[in-house]
């Protein structure tokens, strides 16, 4: 097997039918792995094998096209008055075979590709080049409505875990001609298929170009992890938690994204599509700000605005606050005032967040008929008998809890998981140093959004560098019917959206 597999980038396709069969039995593993199928044919003296994977058809549809393909083949044969080329039986295929798509394949390792993919892949006796009929029904789940980025008004359809669906549901909601889908290959073992999409007249051409040559460039075995994965070999992600890339399981989203200039790359297994490059503040905005009036998205946009930051400073700010006591204007001091505790204040705080991401996970790992049951019961542990215990004050539960409900109001999942550990580090920094604590892990965080960088494209933009136009985007969610402008940042070509 290590032979073949070695083999495999310079192996040629052999005019000996049975070469390549032997070939391909080795590699493969045939007769031991029972979902890969190798049936030979013989119609009219022209001997083939034809190669697939169980599961990607329908038997019934199977047999009609194998039928189908014996007939025109016979009835090629019998119109041929010299020897022919598999290009001639292909030009004869496409316009008499009762199937959508027929090619030809000149390379042993795309052959490879393809069987292992689902297409119905055929060697014929005395040819170089072998025959491919596209014949896959692809396993999926049905359309069903995001699990993230829910909203109220609007539609409900969310991409699933294959690529040619979530495809066609972007190219529903975008019927441009100029709308391009590149098809690329990743991982060596793997070989997942990845679209690259991007609008031909909007989009950079270097940014085209610079996703195009990284995703070609991608060097691991397997994209398991899907998106994750892509996302980290593209952008060469350390232990900066920023998120550099937008995730999404809304075609709208993504063909906003697609509009604005940017790229949408579509990994196959995986029911969210990336969008790149991306700003901080694209991750705060929600779809729900465009299916409610201008006024109330901009209310509700600043009101997020407002909770991120609160989620990140408030815990530790109370820290400082609560140690100042009766310095403080007594309608504060009656809130920042806890009632005194054998757990210092600031460790009270990380057992409550610890406390909260135990919990979470739990939620995630629950059966769903017990989801119910165990909130229960975390909600009487952690909250009731904690302060009845005298382990956690009221004061930091709220805190706590406000801080939580912040972070779950986020629309993008991977900001608020950075925000959760940015308000981690910014407790333990100020319940160990205090004021000094508290300032250096402030200006830490703000150094962090202002130098972290996605693709080239300022993190921090447009307040680092300042636009003012896109300042007034951030806060405030204009009419649609004024939008005319795309952000500056992603250099599109084209930096009007009408005409």
């Amino acid at each position: 097997m290590t032979t073949a597999m070695e083999s495999l980038e310079d192996r040629i396709i052999s005019s000996c039918l049975d070469d390549n069969d032997a070939f391909l039995k080795q590699l493969l593993g045939i007769g031991t792995s029972w979902d890969l199928i190798a049936k030979p044919f013989v119609f009219d003296e022209i001997r083939m094998t034809a190669y697939t994977a169980n599961g990607y058809f329908l038997t019934m549809n199977m047999v009609l096209i194998l039928e189908d393909l014996a007939a025109c083949i016979r009835l090629f044969v019998s119109r041929q008055q010299t020897p022919f080329t598999v290009e001639d039986l292909v030009a004869f295929l496409q316009v008499t075979i009762q199937f959508v798509q027929v090619q030809v394949i000149d390379a042993m390792k795309d052959a490879v590709r393809f069987i292992l993919s689902g297409p119905l892949v055929v060697f014929l006796d005395g040819y170089e080049k072998v025959l491919l009929i596209d014949t896959r029904i692809y396993p999926m789940r049905s359309i069903e409505e995001p699990e993230i980025e829910r909203i109220v008004r609007g539609p409900k359809d969310g991409f699933t875990e294959t690529m040619l669906m979530n495809v066609v549901l972007i190219r529903r909601r975008l019927r441009d001609p100029r709308l391009r889908v590149e098809l690329l290959q990743v991982g060596t073992r793997s070989q997942t298929d990845v679209s690259l999409m991007y609008l031909e007249d909007v989009t950079n051409s270097s940014l085209v170009d610079f996703m195009r040559d990284k995703l070609k460039a991608l060097n691991t075995d397997t994209t398991a992890m899907g998106e994750q994965t892509v996302t980290e070999y593209l952008a060469n992600v350390t232990w900066n938690p920023l998120p550099i890339a937008r995730y999404t399981e809304r075609p709208d989203v993504a063909v906003t994204g697609l509009l604005e200039g940017q790229v949408v790359i579509v990994v196959d297994t995986t029911p969210e599509v990336i969008i790149a490059p991306t700003t901080a503040f694209h991750h705060m905005h929600h779809p729900e700000d465009y299916h409610v009036y201008p006024a109330n998205g901009t209310y509700l946009r600043i009101v997020m605005l407002f909770g991120l930051v609160a989620s990140v400073f408030s815990p530790s700010l109370f820290i400082l606050l609560a140690g100042l006591g009766s310095l403080l204007p007594k309608g504060v001091a009656m809130i920042m005032s806890p009632k005194p505790l054998p757990l210092p204040l600031g460790l009270q705080f990380i057992l409550a967040q610890v406390s909260v991401d135990l919990f979470e996970r739990a939620v995630i790992n629950t059966p769903t008929p017990m989801a119910t049951a165990i909130a229960v019961v975390a909600g009487l542990v952690f909250g009731q008998f904690a302060v009845m215990m005298n382990l956690i004050t009221p004061e930091v539960l709220v805190f706590m809890g406000a801080a939580v409900i912040a972070q779950f109001a986020t629309s993008s999942r991977e900001l608020a998981a950075a925000n959760r550990l940015f308000r981690f580090v910014l407790i333990v920094l100020t319940w160990l140093f205090g004021w000094v604590g508290y300032g250096i892990g402030s200006i830490g965080i703000i150094v962090l959004v202002i130098t972290t960088k996605s693709f080239g494209v300022p993190y921090f933009w447009p307040v680092i560098p300042f636009d003012w136009e896109g300042v007034k985007g951030v806060f405030i969610r204009g009419t649609l019917t004024r939008e005319d402008r795309r952000s500056t940042i992603f250099h599109a070509k084209t930096p009007s959206k009408k005409g």
